[in-house]
């Protein structure tokens, strides 16, 4: 039995399969996410906890009750936030947003396209590039009702040439 049960394991093991470990929950403090092995299926951030993700995988990164966090890298397979939370999007890669109108999404980015209509997806879906790192990135929202409060934070360069006009129109007059 011993040998049989030893056998499986070292055959998936060859065949690539890996391991999921738990679901991960951040409930307290400051915390951060850097861990490229293995794929955590869920990964919950609740009550007032605070998470930087800089790296990893994971099935669902979700984000309630009060939570806030930054994203800079990993790959995610789905984005969740509900429940009065900030999250603010440097970088990394999710497949899908959803975003329930109490909370907040900051996207840092530039070259946005929004296509309401959702193409083969049938979804709607947005694209551009980070502004952390000139990466491209897509991704699909999941249904109408979950369309973030979406705040898309233009580079630096563009404000800064916003100010620069107000101040002159203003000097004008």
């Amino acid at each position: 039995m011993k040998t049989k049960i030893i056998t499986i394991v070292a055959g998936l093991i060859l065949l690539g399969t890996h391991l999921v470990k738990a679901d991960l929950v951040f409930d307290t403090g400051y915390n951060t996410f850097d861990d490229d092995d293995p794929y955590y299926d869920e990964v919950w951030v609740k009550n007032d906890a605070h998470l930087d993700v800089l790296g990893g995988a994971m099935g669902k990164l979700e984000f309630k009750e009060d939570s806030s966090g930054n994203i800079f890298g990993g790959e995610m397979d789905w984005l969740w936030t509900v429940d009065n939370v900030v999250v603010n999007i440097h970088g990394g890669t999710f497949n899908m947003l959803a975003s329930f109108p109490e909370s907040t999404v900051y996207l840092y980015a530039y070259d946005i396209a929004y296509h309401p209509d959702g193409g083969l997806s049938n979804q709607p879906w947005l694209e551009g590039k980070y502004l952390y790192d000139n990466s491209p990135f897509s991704f699909t929202f999941d249904g109408d009702d979950c369309i973030p409060q979406l705040h898309v934070v233009p580079e630096p360069l563009t404000l800064l040439l916003l100010a620069l006009g107000g101040l002159l129109i203003g000097t004008r007059r």
